[in-house]
């Protein structure tokens, strides 16, 4: 294909959500138009009212919009089987973004897992390609008989923003060190670890932050004791601001398959972390973060204590991470540079 057709490809970049920063990216790298859908979310019992809305909406959009390309993000599996048809009647590119492998992730086991697997195995074989943040998954889309399996990892741009010591007095409550812990509400996020293991730290700030719909309850039932401070979700340019005037970023969790976004935020903001070491993390950070032993609080106590009693080690890892960060753009560029070549899109 020339040039000037590949320039006229039309990419309709399709999710079920309120939000997806992953799409977003994605949109923006390879020109996709977006289309964020969403109806009653996060209420079960009105699911089947929720796809048949959010189905009926994607199909308007589609027949106004005749793409060439549609890149559709799973979860949920039912918005790209609700676009498969077209793409096979008309002979055009669905691509289908595995935020996650939604019967691993979410249903685990038992008859719904096995249904949603079912239902994925089927939609992901049809497609012309498929995306996801790590191998781990993508070795789950090659089991399923996916074609043109790519990985892509979540990537955040450099923090602009420079250390201010105004921010750091307004959240430091007069000690030393500051601790950021970003939290999205999952239950397997190990918040209390976080707080208890930082408790006894005089010289500490922990600072949670996410949002208070799936926090707020949660965070209720912990005594977050003297040294640790719930602030919400800030506006972008505070948080980024913070970020670049904290001293150190924690993400303990027990969840097996997704990175945090936080981690790619702290490296994005030079800040050295402390992580739960999950093989998808390892993967992609290597030896950049440092590693708990367990998301027990002893664990997490020790590892904090580390960083800030040796003033080596904690800048050790800034530089780590602030090396990470320049791989991580590299890899980055390649791999959204094999997608655009893989759906015959110019070159960025």
């Amino acid at each position: 294909m020339s040039d000037e057709g590949k320039k006229t490809r039309r990419v309709l970049c399709i999710v079920w959500a309120p939000f997806s920063a992953r799409m977003n990216e994605l949109a923006a790298e390879i020109g996709g138009k977006k289309a964020i859908f969403t109806f009653l979310y996060g209420r079960m019992y009105f699911a089947p009212l929720r796809y048949t809305i959010l189905f009926l909406r994607t199909m308007l959009l589609i027949a106004r919009e005749r793409p060439d390309v549609i890149y559709s993000q799973n979860p949920s599996v039912f918005c790209p089987m609700s676009c498969l048809p077209y793409c096979m009647i008309w002979r055009k590119k669905l691509v289908i973004d595995h935020h996650a492998v939604w019967s691993m992730k979410t249903f685990s086991t038992g008859f719904l897992s096995r249904t949603i697997r079912s239902l994925e195995k089927f939609v992901v074989s049809r497609s012309y390609a498929n995306t996801a943040p790590h191998p781990l998954w993508a070795r789950e889309l090659e089991k399923m008989g996916g074609r043109n399996v790519l990985t892509i990892f979540d990537y955040v741009g450099n923090n602009e923003e420079k250390r201010d010591e105004r921010v750091r007095e307004k959240y430091s409550q007069g000690r030393k060190f500051i601790a950021l812990a970003p939290h999205g509400g999952h239950p397997l996020e190990r918040i209390e670890s976080e707080i208890e293991g930082a408790r006894s730290i005089d010289s500490l700030t922990l600072l949670l932050s996410g949002p208070p719909s799936k926090l707020k309850v949660r965070l209720s039932q912990i005594e977050l004791g003297s040294n640790a401070r719930y602030i919400g979700f800030l506006e972008r340019e505070d948080y980024e601001k913070l970020k670049a005037s904290v001293d150190l970023g924690l993400s303990i969790t027990d969840e097996p398959y997704t990175i945090s976004h936080s981690l790619l935020e702290f490296a994005a903001s030079s800040i050295p972390a402390i992580s739960s070491e999950q093989e998808a993390v390892r993967l992609l950070f290597g030896d950049s973060l440092l590693y708990v032993n367990s998301s027990k609080k002893e664990d997490v106590r020790t590892a904090i204590e580390s960083m800030i009693d040796d003033p080596k080690l904690l800048s050790d890892f800034k530089e780590r991470i602030r090396q990470c960060q320049y791989k991580l753009q590299t890899r980055r560029e390649q791999e959204i540079e094999v997608l655009r070549k893989l759906l015959n899109l110019p070159e960025s």
